[in-house]
């Protein structure tokens, strides 16, 4: 084999060997977080998917921009079970139903979880978020809401099964914030006057 040839063929081996290299050691970029908005953006065909940490006001939705996790506007569901790190907020969540025990505050998150579940797995709904985070946590602030016009939270604020504390919005038919927060005041009293969910828990 004559120098030359011999040093061409080191040639291609070595740009093989590069590009080999290069697909290996590639870094995919992680995906781009979507950008907040003023404006709510409905999601496309929304479907829950099961996930260890749903529960009753956080979950998971797939739809046609891919997965991501949101969390409810206005409310707060009882964690679905106790450990250090929540026991704090579980100790407020008892205390704001009437000062319930931890133990029946996790079951009323427990059932919290399984009546989202239920209605996202048999209903048909829409996702509407603005794609604040909650915290840096990679979750998304949203609301959901039912054929029968309802939102999520007024299904949970009326079932007993969560408390009104966390962030608020304007809703995306031009309520406000505090009007519909006052709306959900009123669902809550009537929820604790008929005993529903965590409210029949106090003894």
């Amino acid at each position: 084999m004559s120098l030359t040839r011999w040093l061409w063929t080191l040639l291609v081996a070595l740009v093989a060997v590069l590009q080999v290299w290069e697909r290996a050691n590639r870094v995919t970029p992680p995906p781009r977080a979507p950008e907040p908005t003023l404006l709510f953006e409905s999601l496309d065909e929304p479907r829950l998917v099961e996930d260890k940490g749903n529960d009753g006001d956080s979950f998971k939705i797939a739809h046609a921009g891919g997965e991501h996790v949101f969390r409810l506007h206005f409310v707060d569901c009882p964690e679905k079970r106790d450990y250090a790190l929540v026991n704090g907020r579980l100790k407020d969540q008892a205390a704001y139903f009437g000062g319930i025990s931890v133990a029946r505050t996790v079951r009323v998150g427990q059932a919290a979880k399984a009546f989202t579940e239920k209605l996202l797995r048999e209903g048909r709904f829409k996702v509407q978020t603005r794609w604040r985070e909650v915290y840096d946590s990679g979750r998304y602030y949203a609301m959901v809401f039912f054929e029968d016009g309802e939102e999520l939270s007024e299904k949970l604020v009326r079932a007993g099964l969560a408390r009104i504390h966390t962030a608020g919005s304007s809703l995306p038919d031009g309520r406000g914030e505090f009007d519909f927060e006052g709306h959900l005041r009123t669902l809550e009293h009537e929820a604790r006057k008929a005993k529903r969910g965590a409210w029949g828990e106090i003894k």
